[in-house]
């Protein structure tokens, strides 16, 4: 049996067409970006936007500035924020409204969850006590 496959793969080989093999990475594998060698992406300068999912939301880094959104509150608050490095990556803190908001952002590849979006930056918001995580992206 085995020298039939054997015969079939040479002889399809020998036609000019390629056999039928089933890949052998997961779907989950496949689903990652491949390294390329580059070193991990800087920060960015100016503005970038940061998103969550499951609960939605969204800040706006702008220079000495956050803009904190939600599905309650579309247009956003703004609020001065004040920045500092830690490691690779760069953390905000600022008062909204009486509350304490810290958002640390860092390199590395992001998925949303619901897109095939990826971004370059991961983020992690604590607000009202609680740890939200999202991706970033340079606007």
């Amino acid at each position: 049996m085995r020298s039939a496959c054997l015969a079939l793969t040479l002889g399809l080989a020998a036609c000019g067409q390629q056999p039928d093999i089933a890949p052998t990475q997961s779907a989950a594998a496949e689903a990652k970006p491949m390294a390329t060698g580059s070193p991990e992406p800087t920060m960015p300068e100016k503005s970038f936007q940061v998103l969550g999912t499951e609960p939605f939301w969204a800040v706006e880094v702008l220079p000495g500035q956050l803009r904190y959104s939600d599905p309650e509150n579309i247009a956003g608050t703004t609020f001065a924020a004040t920045e500092s490095s830690e490691g690779t990556g760069v953390r905000y803190s600022g008062t909204m409204s009486g509350q304490q908001i810290s958002l640390m952002v860092q390199p590395g590849t992001c998925s949303d969850g619901m897109s095939d979006t990826v971004y370059p930056w991961t983020a992690v918001l604590t607000k009202d006590g609680r740890r939200l995580q999202g991706c970033a992206r340079k606007r």
